[in-house]
This record gives structure tokens, sequence and C-alpha cells, in this order.
């Protein structure tokens, strides 16, 4: 079982590492004729021509979700009340970064407030978690994001719960 748990909306340093610009890049200048009119010619016509290659883009990745992992046959039906974002952590009753379980539909804080549902997690067997920060699915045996079509009807619940309107309003 992993002990590890991504954070909801709290720091997300690990999925994007800051950039290095070096202090010698410079500005694309253009008058206020130019500018708005795109009547530039000395105006670079790329982000890479404007930047000059001067950022280090060594350390950048993507967080890409896995489309399928075995344990998405774990996932239980939603409870018919739907889901509440606003919900505590049914342990400490923390309001902020929390996490529900897709097994049984049990609310916990997240990892960088005092872990419970990674130790919900452990204790349980219970695999595939949703962040109500982000509506972002994790699953600590294969210690990854997730997203598929059987999570939909979960992040569904959960966007209409945070944003009083399904996905796309």
């Amino acid at each position: 079982m992993a002990d590890q748990q991504p954070s909801g909306s709290g720091d997300r340093s690990h999925d994007h590492p800051p950039t290095n610009q070096s202090s010698s890049s410079a500005a694309v200048a253009t008058t206020s004729e130019e500018g708005a009119a795109g009547g530039a010619e000395s105006a670079s016509s790329t982000i890479s021509d404007l930047i000059g290659g001067e950022f280090v883009f060594d350390n950048l990745f993507a967080v890409v979700p896995l489309p399928w992992c075995e344990h998405l046959e774990t996932v239980a039906t939603l409870p018919s009340d739907g889901l509440d974002v606003s919900a505590p952590c049914v342990t400490c009753g923390d309001p902020s970064e929390n996490w529900v379980c897709l097994h049984c539909y049990q609310v916990h804080c997240g990892r960088f407030v005092k872990e419970h549902m990674v130790r919900h997690g452990e204790t349980t067997g219970h695999c595939l978690v949703l962040s109500y920060a982000d509506l972002s699915v994790w699953c600590y045996p294969c210690e990854a994001y997730v997203h598929n079509e059987t999570l939909l009807p979960a992040k569904r619940a959960a966007h209409l719960s945070k944003f009083g309107c399904l996905p796309g309003c």
C-alpha cells in the first residue's frame, strides 16, 4: 500500500517546478501604434522567438493520469444523495483539502493536513480517492492519478456540489 497521497489544492510545486529565467533576457519592444495593429515587423512572431531560448525547460513535466488501472472495479455506486465537497474530514473535522474514498464514500483530509485519507487507505485497502480541491483521482497501489469513464459519475457529482452545475456549464 502506498503511503503517499498528492495534494489537492495545496502545494503543487512537485507538479510544476519553477522555471529559471536568465537575467540577460531582453523584452521585445514595440510602440503602442505597432503593438495594437500588429505592424511591428521586428517583433517576434512566436513565443520561442520572444524568450530567445533563455528559459530552462528541463525541469518541466506534465502529470498524465493513467487511462485505466486494475482498481477501477472497486469504485462503488454513488450515494443517492450525491457528494458534498464542503464535508469535513470525518476523523478530525478539518474542512480543507479533503478527499472522498470512492469505495465507501467517507471523507478524510489530505496528506498536507493530517493524512487521514492516507491512513484510511492503509487500514481499509480502499484504493481510489477523489480530491475535492481539484477533482483528480489518485490510486494508492498504482501511485498514480487515474482518469477513466468509470470515474465520471463521481467527478460530475463533485463538480455539481462544488460549482452548482455539471461540467461545461
